[in-house]
């Protein structure tokens, strides 16, 4: 399960997250605590089989990281430079 910006928090009111380590934008941080969730102050956070991304430009992360994940690092550099993104 991936979730990008403040799509953790529709998870969380899912009862798809509960406890879990997970981030959402900075602004809703409070919220998203406040379900029980363990907020982490990241821009992505891979918790296994759930992924959450805080801003919606960690969606670009995010893909990166699953491309990463299934195909390897070179396949996620070929995917970084085609779309001309270069993650600090």
């Amino acid at each position: 399960m991936v979730s990008v910006c403040t799509g953790a928090l529709l998870l969380a009111h899912a009862d798809v997250i509960g406890d879990r380590r997970c981030t959402t934008h900075t602004s809703a941080r409070p919220d998203l605590a406040a379900t029980g969730a363990t907020v982490i102050d990241a821009r992505l956070v891979d918790d296994g089989d759930l992924i959450t991304g805080a801003g919606v430009t960690s969606g670009l992360d995010i893909g990166l990281h699953l491309v990463r994940r299934f195909f390897g690092d070179e396949a996620a550099e070929r995917a970084s430079r085609r779309a001309e993104y270069w993650p600090g």
